[in-house]
């Protein structure tokens, strides 16, 4: 849901539903902002560096509901809130909301409370405290003023967004399988029907070999088409813009030593390590089990399972108001 306000979002089941599950996902498959966390913040593309201030460390957090409650209302809520006191202040014997009509002098833009003379100054921040931290919860929130802000989105592109995603995991997770696993020697045809992303075209009702390779191809080249989108998605993600697909300017990054060590740990897999998607399905669905769906799939069953969880997410409301 496009206007999702990030307070509503408060499990991690109700944060897949948004947008916003998409953009921290896919900035998490990005390895040059793995690498400028590791380089805390040393960079020379000012777009990049912008977004790691916002956006801190994401690796560093054991679950996305722990990053979200300490990162979302800053990146994704606007600064300008509203405050409810109506229902957000409970009177009582220590404080009290003041009619401002009953104030000699008062003005409208301000708040005047009443406080027992017998308490304590620190009890009285305390209780004030308290007071405008349930106003804050209570009162109204924006979007349209946040630091980031989503793009409208297509409605036909929701899918595109969990297809695009999937693609690129599963060639990872293939590429990086045991060579004697089957899911090692899967191309794209392969991989596109165990994510479900054929869509419309078919290579199963035909009626001639030569169509049936017509129809093969066409899959192969939709399953490059997302993994193409998936690219795009991370490249604007990595200079804080969702979902976009347009082509960012390229712009030198990381001096030559820095360049160095990033292709060395590329090389060496600390980037993306054998399995890492085990890792992000236990940051971003801590909620769903891996253990059923693998039962039922072949060697290496809790990777694909745990790509098929992503697989399943619903898009159907996302960018929705």
């Amino acid at each position: 849901m496009e206007h999702t306000l990030v307070h509503e979002a408060d499990t991690t089941p109700d944060i897949c539903k948004t947008l916003y599950f998409w953009w921290i996902a896919y900035l998490r498959c990005s390895s040059d902002y793995w690498w400028i966390c590791k380089e805390h913040g040393r960079c020379d593309d000012e777009r990049l560096h912008r977004v790691w201030k916002h956006f801190g460390n994401i690796f560093e957090y054991s679950s996305l509901l722990h990053y979200w409650r300490e990162h979302a209302h800053h990146l994704f809520d606007s600064p300008q809130q509203s405050l409810d006191f109506q229902h957000g202040f409970t009177p009582s014997e220590v404080m009290g909301l003041i009619d401002p009509t009953t104030v000699s002098g008062s003005r409208h833009d301000k708040l005047y409370f009443s406080v027992d003379r017998e308490l304590s100054r620190e009890d009285a921040m305390n209780a004030f405290q308290r007071i405008w931290d349930q106003a804050l919860l209570t009162g109204k929130r924006y979007t349209q003023d946040a630091p980031f802000q989503l793009k409208k989105l297509d409605p036909k592109s929701r899918s595109t967004i969990v297809d695009a995603y999937c693609a690129n995991v599963i060639e990872d997770a293939c590429g990086k399988s045991d060579p004697h696993e089957p899911m090692h020697r899967w191309g794209g045809f392969e991989k596109a029907k165990f994510l479900n992303i054929i869509g419309k075209v078919s290579a199963t009702t035909t009626e001639t070999v030569a169509f049936a390779k017509k129809s093969q191809d066409r899959i192969r080249a939709l399953f490059c088409s997302k993994k193409t989108t998936a690219q795009q998605l991370i490249a604007n993600a990595e200079i804080g813009l969702f979902p976009y697909r347009a082509v960012v300017p390229v712009t030198r990054r990381w001096t030559r030593l820095q360049t160095r060590r990033l292709k060395h740990a590329i090389a060496e897999r600390e980037w993306r390590p054998r399995g890492w998607i085990l890792s992000e399905h236990q940051f971003l669905l801590p909620h769903l089990d891996l253990s059923l769906s693998a039962s039922v799939l072949p060697v290496r069953g809790e990777v694909l399972a745990a790509v098929q969880n992503f697989s399943a997410l619903d898009s159907s409301q996302l960018g929705k108001p």
